[in-house]
């Protein structure tokens, strides 16, 4: 399990990095739902949780502005397209970003570096894939991450995310 810290009062209360990317983009998800939140009625994330296969895949494909640094190194920021989401990243977390587009960024690359180390992911899994379109300003990609299903006392079916990477 890649454990992260969530950020105290933040949005986001998953302990591991892949659920933190599963809570996300569904957080994002009710957010293209609702159109007083989005009013253009964009949808830039989805996500399909397939009980047969065991898989949630993800796709999303957020507007975004490269920036160079005073030091030369690129930051990428992603344009925020909804309105009063009521996002937070919290303090002290492991997560910085003060946006969800910005946060899914942020969350998808800290998964993609894992995956990329042996000591993290000694499986070589290769779950999570983005990349950036500088023509269109897109940062875009997918993650296809595997999950069990089990039902708690009250019988209500529970999403356990397989925590993969180390």
């Amino acid at each position: 399990m890649t454990s992260v810290t969530p950020g105290t009062n933040g949005t986001l209360k998953s302990t591991s990095a892949e659920n933190a990317l599963i809570e996300l983009v569904t957080f994002l998800k009710n957010g293209e739902a609702d159109t007083t939140i989005n009013p253009s009625k964009r949808n830039y994330v989805t996500l399909d949780f397939n009980v047969n296969t065991g898989s949630v895949a993800i796709s999303f494909s957020i507007p975004s502005v490269p920036t160079i640094t005073a030091t030369g190194s690129i930051e990428l920021t992603a344009s925020e397209y909804l309105t009063n989401l009521g996002f937070s990243s919290g303090t002290s977390g492991t997560f910085k970003s003060s946006t969800a587009a910005q946060s899914l960024i942020e969350i998808a690359s800290y998964l993609q570096s894992k995956e990329a180390d042996s000591t993290s992911n000694s499986a070589a899994n290769n779950y999570t894939n983005f990349n950036y379109d500088g023509d269109n300003a897109v940062f875009s990609g997918s993650a296809t991450i595997p999950f069990t299903v089990s039902i708690n006392s009250s019988g209500k079916p529970i999403i356990n995310v397989v925590e993969y990477l180390l």
